[in-house]
């Protein structure tokens, strides 16, 4: 990594809420904002991040039809890309000492597949402890959005790009019992889940969110 700053056991930062709450302009912003404090920097989403991921991500959220996958394929593959992910790019950058931005993790998981198709918790938990090899984020933005305002600002952008997403075309109630399903995870995960108003300014969002990145680093992590 050269001559960048380097954190001891790395940082792990990840980003959760529903589609078209900010994540994509927070991610970038925190990125470019501890590149120019030096630190090297990875970007990244799940699923995606590796050549199978983006495969998964594709046929999960993109094919839809009779060629579409069942609910029990698409718990399953969310899970061994994101295995393929910390295996191959996110465990070994930190294990430089970079620091990692990951556009959702598992906790989508747990929300969507979980609370909003509803397997069990406990299974969906076992499935963690293999597929993210004992990685966890060191803190998770949670950007919270009423399911009607996050609805609408997709609809929109599906219709902008010309798009289908066959997960964000779910019923508004699936979508609330996502919503209900992150605000019972970051419940019971207080000190690693910080819950935002993605209705928020952009720039005071940014703002809380270095704050918290910085409280984490000094609290979490030595630099060398």
């Amino acid at each position: 990594m050269g001559n960048y700053k380097k954190l001891t056991s790395g940082l792990f930062i990840s980003f959760e809420g529903p589609d078209c709450s900010g994540k994509s302009t927070q991610v970038n912003r925190l990125a470019a904002k501890l590149k120019d404090r030096g630190y090297a920097v990875l970007e990244t989403r799940d699923p995606g991040g590796t050549y199978i991921g983006e495969k998964i991500r594709h046929f999960v959220k993109h094919v839809g039809g009779e060629n579409a996958v069942c609910d029990e394929a698409e718990l399953l593959l969310f899970c061994a890309g994101r295995a393929q992910l910390i295996s191959k790019v996110i465990q070994p950058f930190l294990n430089e000492g970079g620091i990692v931005i990951c556009d959702r993790f598992a906790d989508s998981t747990t929300a969507y597949q979980g609370y909003a198709r509803g397997f069990d918790l406990n299974f969906i938990n076992a499935l963690h402890e293999i597929s993210t090899c004992g990685c966890w984020p060191d803190i998770t933005f949670l950007l919270d959005l009423e399911i009607c305002e996050a609805s609408s600002r997709n609809k929109t952008r599906l219709i902008q790009n010309n798009e289908s997403d066959r997960i964000e075309e779910e019923s508004i109630t699936f979508h609330e019992n996502v919503r209900k399903g992150y605000l019972k995870i970051a419940s019971e995960n207080p000190n690693r889940i910080k819950i935002l108003n993605a209705d928020e300014d952009k720039n005071i969002l940014h703002d809380l969110i270095i704050n918290y990145v910085d409280d984490t680093i000094r609290v979490n992590s030595s630099q060398v």
